[in-house]
């Protein structure tokens, strides 16, 4: 004989669904600009063999740079998605719930961080140190990479080497090693397409010499000793 069935068991089933539905709705979206190709999007939510890189920050993200980068990525079978906001600053991504979402839905096999542009002249760049550290807590044991923004003529470097410097344990990209080559959009400060393909062929070379796949496709070694010191950078320009 067939017992009927516990309407409490139905009601736990209806409740674990719509929680589930929530979260997947709760996943944050890659911005217009980078809509993926119908082929792409058919995957969902499933990684390629190499898994996702993640790349977080402001308008520079979008000057050249992720057009550039997303092709060289999709040769290496792994799905790059960027997350760029143009009036976005160190502070709007620390406090964002943002940050664990892209961890908790992606489980990104790296993160990349282009962020400081729109407060390079705040006074004191020191006090954006906490934020950098806050920042780096949301990529949990993620490897992790800031690619700094290529200043420009008459700007200070000293949010850029507050970054530098407190940006273990993620590794730091020095974009200044391009930065006095790369042509310019209008405002001269954003890079134009030209200007943000030499700088993702920069930084993709930098990262190419510096994976460590014995770890993981996307681990990076360890950061030598003068990579998070700012005066070495300095003085090496």
């Amino acid at each position: 004989m067939l017992r009927p069935r516990n309407p409490f068991d139905l009601r736990s089933f209806a409740l674990g669904a719509f929680a589930c539905l929530a979260a997947l709705a709760m996943l944050p979206k890659a911005s217009s600009a980078d809509d993926m190709a119908p082929a792409a999007r058919a995957m969902g939510p499933t990684a390629p063999p190499n898994g996702f890189v993640i790349h977080i920050g402001d308008s520079f993200v979008d000057a050249g740079l992720k057009q550039a980068l997303r092709p060289k990525f999709k040769e290496m079978s792994t799905r790059y998605l960027s997350f760029a906001r143009t009036s976005s600053w160190l502070s709007s991504w620390a406090s964002d719930p943002e940050l664990d979402n892209l961890y908790w839905g992606y489980r990104p096999a790296l993160f990349l961080v282009t962020l400081g542009a729109n407060e390079l002249n705040a006074k004191p760049a020191e006090r954006r140190a906490h934020l950098v550290h806050e920042i780096n807590r949301h990529f949990r044991s993620t490897p992790c990479v800031w690619i700094s923004i290529p200043i420009w003529e008459g700007a200070p470097r000293d949010l850029v080497d507050v970054t530098q410097r407190e940006s273990a344990p993620c590794r730091f990209f020095d974009s200044s090693q391009v930065g006095a080559r790369m042509t310019r959009q209008s405002d001269k400060r954003h890079p134009d397409a030209a200007g943000g393909a030499l700088w993702a062929d920069a930084f993709w070379n930098w990262l190419m010499r510096e994976r460590d796949p014995s770890k993981g496709f996307w681990a990076l070694k360890p950061a030598p000793p003068d990579e998070h010191t700012p005066a070495a950078a300095s003085s090496a320009q």
